[in-house]
């Protein structure tokens, strides 16, 4: 499935999905960095949030910008 067809069905097209393995390539720098701070013994940061969108309660990395399991949009956190 190419961006043409994404656009096509009235999908937003995203990074992860025009660029094949970008998703991937995200996931595994994100878990290489925590191996770092954890290793170094630097505390990762959580936070909370609520979508804009829905209202829906979101949590995950300070500063990190997260997708709404419910209205997929995005927001990033405090």
């Amino acid at each position: 499935m190419g961006l043409i067809d994404i656009v096509g069905k009235g999908r937003k097209p995203g990074f992860s999905r025009a660029i094949p393995g970008a998703e991937e390539l995200g996931s595994t720098l994100k878990d290489t960095f925590g191996a770092f701070r954890t290793g170094l013994g630097v505390p990762e940061s959580k936070s909370t949030g609520v979508c804009e969108g829905c209202g829906a309660p979101l949590s995950g990395a300070r500063h990190e910008t997260v997708q709404c399991p419910y209205c997929d949009r995005q927001t990033r956190l405090p």
